[in-house]
């Protein structure tokens, strides 16, 4: 299908799930076209009526050559290129993350913030069916804004096509900065899915009392989202077997495990909220703001937008919650193999059971990378700060890496415990329990378990199983019969 945008609202977390990772094409509406150009036309009219203004990377040079207005000669020079950026090297950002970068530096455009002809903007979804996108590096990036990957994004394309502003529309601004934050957002949702099934799976094999789940607390704890979490715990662990609970309350990590979730499903909905608000909003510096706004020829507002302000605290936030809940993933994990009717009666010999060595280590990579990502001081002169969005982004990535792979291992020991017991499973969580045992069979050889625990993580972080909706089963206690 080919997604059709018209305005900057239509740039929605899932316009940009479809496009970035759902392989969709994207054009602009014929409306959008018109509008664009029409945007152009007043910006030029403005321009030409003040020529002899500092005009930020229109009339003047970029950085210290803001400080010069250029002659007409080397002002049409200067329009056919991308002013020079710093570059950087490192490891290159994902394609999805790339693809929804294009996606965002549209938006001023949209809104009119950032006048290109309507063939540049065409040009630059164009970009999103070239079979191969330029290598964006993910490190060093100290700049105030985007310049850097955006240069090294947009430059072998751009350089030398351009006219007058479009350089400067193109490569400032924060629409990086956008981009990871809605890539945080849509590996998130599948994350807090995959962590409600595990640590329910988890409670069912520490046999945790259904009272720590009970419905009275939604009110109690007065939050909707530890509600939400307490309700997809309560219908992944309810089953009639009564009699097979603990008689005296699980340990801590199983009773904050919804409160702890929770946070994180605020945390996730405020990412979301920022997400969508960063997605319509204009970004660049300069903006134009047209005749309608400022009568009679409309204005260029030199601004700080390019400094996007909502997106490294809250990558920080996500990163946080993830190393938060890799804590009570790890200590679930050692509360199960250390139960002596659990892993430590029933295995031959001590294998699944060791995985709390492994699952301490992924708590500890997930807790050294949730840190703040705060303001850098940048150069001297004008450009004295830096905007920390890719150092968020790629902590927010390493603190989730870290939990998707820790979950893993508590999957394969909650399932191993319940089938090696015959503790019963309840109906909503089969589905899961079944997911698990097939990827990593009871019995399994050692020398397999890395590529059996890669194909756990890959089905947690892919939705091979299933969502909450899918997962409901008949409301029917069984115990699974064990798969060894």
């Amino acid at each position: 299908m080919t997604v059709i945008v018209d305005t900057a609202t239509d740039l929605t977390l899932d316009t940009l799930e479809r496009v970035t990772r759902g392989g969709e094409d994207c054009e602009l509406s014929p409306a959008a076209i018109v509008r664009i150009d029409e945007r152009r036309a007043q910006f030029l009219r403005y321009v030409d009526a003040h020529s002899d203004k500092h005009l930020y990377g229109i009339t003047t040079k970029h950085h210290v050559g803001a400080k010069s207005v250029l002659g007409e000669d080397s002002r049409a020079e200067f329009a056919t290129r991308l002013p020079s950026t710093p570059a950087t090297g490192g490891p290159a950002l994902p394609d999805h993350l790339v693809r929804a970068i294009i996606l965002a530096r549209l938006t001023d455009v949209l809104n009119g913030t950032a006048c290109l002809r309507s063939e540049t903007a065409t040009r630059l979804l164009g970009l999103l069916r070239h079979p191969q996108l330029p290598p964006v590096p993910s490190r060093g990036n100290g700049e105030p804004g985007d310049i850097v990957p955006l240069g090294h994004l947009l430059r072998a394309e751009f350089n030398g096509t351009l006219q007058l502003g479009e350089g400067m529309a193109l490569i400032n601004g924060s629409p990086v900065a956008t981009a990871a934050l809605v890539d945080a957002v849509l590996d998130s949702k599948q994350r807090i899915i995959a962590v409600e099934q595990v640590m329910a799976l988890a409670a069912l094999a520490i046999r945790a009392p259904a009272a720590h789940y009970a419905q009275e607390l939604e009110v109690l704890w007065r939050d909707e989202h530890q509600a939400t979490t307490l309700s997809n715990f309560r219908r992944l662990v309810e089953h009639d077997a009564h009699s097979e609970e603990l008689p005296y309350q699980a340990p801590v990590s199983f009773r904050s495990a919804p409160r702890v979730v929770g946070w994180s499903r605020r945390t996730l909905a405020a990412a979301e909220e920022c997400a969508e608000i960063a997605l319509a909003a204009s970004s660049n510096n300069p903006v134009f703001v047209g005749p309608g706004t400022v009568p009679p020829l409309g204005a260029i507002l030199s601004n700080g937008g390019y400094h996007n302000a909502l997106v490294a605290p809250t990558l920080d936030s996500l990163a946080r919650s993830w190393a938060d809940i890799s804590q009570l993933v790890t200590a679930q994990v050692n509360r199960l193999v250390e139960d002596p009717t659990g892993l430590a009666a029933t295995e031959p010999e001590s294998q699944v059971g060791l995985f709390y060595m492994t699952s301490a280590g992924w708590a500890e990579e997930s807790r050294a990378a949730a840190t703040p990502s705060l303001i850098g001081i940048g150069g001297a002169g004008q450009t004295d700060t830096g905007t920390p969005d890719l150092l968020a982004w790629r902590k927010a990535q390493e603190a989730g890496t870290a939990l998707d792979n820790n979950l893993s291992l508590l999957a394969v020991v909650a399932a191993h415990t319940l089938a090696r017991t015959d503790r019963p499973v309840a109906p909503a969580s089969v589905q899961t329990y079944r997911a698990i045992l097939d990827r990593f069979p009871v019995g399994t050889d050692p020398i397999d378990f890395a590529v059996r625990l890669q194909s756990i993580t890959d089905a947690l972080t892919t939705q091979l199983i299933k969502t909450d909706q899918d997962l409901t089963e008949p409301n029917t206690t069984r115990t699974v019969e064990p798969s060894h």
